[in-house]
């Protein structure tokens, strides 16, 4: 099994988040371990592919894409 594939199967968030005050302020702590960021890095990639997948095999799916993704000319 590949490690995007163990990532998938895995679900559960691999990062603690923790709130707390400090001198009247939020203060939002996010730690991880460098595991948990290859994993959450595989996951995203899975689903980047998925997503990449469908656009290929969707036509509709190509138009709204080449659609969305084309910037508008900037007329000043």
């Amino acid at each position: 099994m590949t490690q995007a594939d163990q990532a998938i199967q895995q679900p559960e968030a691999p990062f603690s988040i923790r709130r707390r005050q400090r001198g009247g302020r939020w203060v939002v702590a996010l730690s991880s371990s460098v595991p948990a960021a290859e994993a959450l890095r595989a996951r995203i990639r899975a689903q980047s592919k998925t997503v990449a997948d469908h656009i290929a095999a969707d036509p509709e799916a190509k138009a709204f894409i080449d659609d969305w993704a084309s910037p508008e000319p900037i007329t000043r």
